[in-house]
């Protein structure tokens, strides 16, 4: 396979040379009778598998790797690099066969080295679903072993009944046992030999601020895409990249905001698609010493002052369910807890921000301005979906609370980039949460202490037990009433609120055949998609 990334290198040079060009957009290059299907993205922020996080970066490495296991649309699992499973009776020992035939871009054989190698990496490379898949204060509670070329086992130190969804979560795509530099650009005649996947795509062009190239992987175990090409284009907000869509330069395109929905319902030539999601965005305070948020009452102060159903009408004209202060949403079914609304009460905010004046115990953040307790503080929004937008209501309605922010609103690669004011640092932020296959997840990677994505830097010991009992429950009854005590806990104690639980909504082309946008539409899988 990289030897036939060389000679499509070697093709394009020549057709510069010649004074060609190759046609970008959306259908077959005129005279070859390519498939082309081209993408409009948010800019990556890392490409590592084991650590990219958001729909552009798992999309990006859906294309050329593999799962084990794959959460289908709907939320069912299904076969991929495993073809079965199997839980032993007390929940300890999980069991997987894998497909044979199946070979990396390079040629080499796939196998159970390669399963053992890409899982244990997730750990070394400190990736989030390793929470997911189980962790104490002394490492991961699960070891990984070759039982044969074919066959893995997973051995648990007690029982997680979400432990298959860390198996088949977005970090845990398949890597070649061989691989050293995962994802970097190589020197030499294949700069993208470290790129090297099952995948039904192959990498051929990278330019990371405007666009990625896949080439069809001919040998794929699941047969020869019909799209000869897919094509990446980043984009630096949702505006420009509608405007491509609408002109034909982009086929499909994802997460669209709601202030753009109307034009977007104007484009003739569309199918759009809305997906109900637990997609939402955390409002959240940093709750450590030293921090906005130490002061429990500053938490609730936020809380009082956020009229979310207001939000949900004038942001989303009420396409969303309204949230408080919890990320376990409704399409969750009997997990979900369909509590009363968050009260909404500004004259509470302001006591409770006057009481923490009055003890001095605001850590600066609390200030008294014409004879009045008042909160300043940093805001930093990143700039995902309306949520820019959902910042300004935020900005002028918590005045009358008497809690006033500046407003940050920077690009979503600039947000979660490493800095001071990036989403893991700041006082203050509001962060794109969108849906898991498993609440769960967000328990393990956000919530529990010490937790890799704890942005709030969190702790609460009741929260983490029942964590842990929720994690070891599989009865559905049960696990439902434990989320309503944690559901609590975060009612009277959490430095999160949540103003509603919003759909996802993509388009693509009419010509676009077999696209089925997944809710995490970074998990779209292109290998049956064609172009009528």
């Amino acid at each position: 396979m990289h030897f036939l990334r060389r000679l499509i290198l070697a093709a394009f040079v020549a057709v510069i040379l010649a004074g060609g060009a190759f046609a970008t957009g959306t259908t077959e290059d005129p005279g070859s009778g390519e498939q082309v299907l081209s993408v409009g993205l948010r800019k990556l922020t890392t490409i590592d598998p084991a650590l990219g996080a958001n729909d552009p970066e798992v999309m990006f490495n859906r294309l050329q790797y593999d799962y084990l296991i794959d959460i289908l649309p709907d939320g069912t699992l299904a076969p991929s690099l495993a073809t079965s499973w199997e839980t032993s009776a007390d929940g300890l020992t999980f069991s997987l066969e894998l497909r044979d035939g199946v070979t990396f871009e390079d040629g080499s054989s796939f196998g159970s080295e390669d399963v053992v190698f890409t899982f244990e990496r997730l750990v070394t490379a400190g990736s989030s679903i390793v929470g997911l898949l189980g962790t104490d204060d002394d490492g991961p509670t699960w070891t990984v072993e070759a039982a044969g070329p074919l066959s893995v086992v997973f051995e648990l130190e007690q029982p997680n009944a979400d432990f298959i969804y860390g198996v088949a979560s977005r970090f845990a795509l398949i890597l070649s046992s061989d691989a050293s530099d995962v994802n970097e650009i190589a020197t030499g005649a294949d700069p993208y030999a470290n790129f090297n996947g099952t995948g039904p795509f192959v990498l051929s062009e990278y330019a990371a601020d405007q666009r990625a190239v896949f080439v069809a992987n001919e040998n794929y175990w699941g047969g020869t895409p019909e799209l000869d090409e897919v094509e990446l284009i980043f984009f630096d907000d949702d505006q420009s990249q509608l405007d491509a869509f609408r002109s034909g330069d982009l086929d499909f395109i994802i997460k669209v905001p709601d202030d753009l929905l109307s034009a977007l319902n104007r484009v003739a030539d569309a199918t759009v698609v809305n997906q109900a999601t637990n997609t939402h965005p955390v409002i959240r305070l940093r709750a450590d010493e030293g921090s906005i948020g130490e002061d429990v009452r500053l938490r609730q102060a936020f809380k009082y002052a956020t009229d979310r159903e207001l939000i949900n009408l004038d942001v989303l004209d009420g396409a969303g369910t309204v949230g408080n202060n919890d990320p376990i949403g409704p399409t969750y079914g009997a997990l979900y807890n369909p509590q009363a609304n968050q009260a909404f009460d500004p004259d509470r905010a302001k006591e409770l921000i006057a009481a923490v004046l009055a003890d001095g115990t605001g850590n600066g953040y609390v200030v008294e301005v014409g004879g009045e307790a008042r909160i300043e503080v940093p805001f930093y929004v990143g700039n995902t979906f309306e949520y820019g937008l959902v910042a300004e209501f935020l900005q002028q309605q918590w005045e009358e609370s008497n809690i006033f922010v500046e407003l940050n609103v920077v690009p979503e690669n600039v947000y979660y980039a490493e800095g001071d004011n990036n989403w893991i640092n700041t006082q203050l932020g509001m962060t794109a949460w969108g849906s898991r296959p498993t609440p769960q997840e967000y328990l393990s990677v956000a919530y529990t202490t010490g937790a890799p994505f704890n942005e709030a830097a969190w702790s609460n010991a009741e929260l983490d037990a029942l964590a842990a009992q929720a994690s070891e429950t599989a009865d559905v009854a049960a696990r439902g009433a434990i989320y309503d005590e944690i559901s609590a806990i975060f009612l009277e104690e959490g430095p999160i609120l949540i103003p509603y639980f919003r759909p996802v909504v993509g388009a693509f082309k009419n010509y676009v055949q077999g696209l089925e946008m997944h809710p995490f539409p970074g998990r779209t899988n292109f290998a049956g998609v064609s172009l009528q």
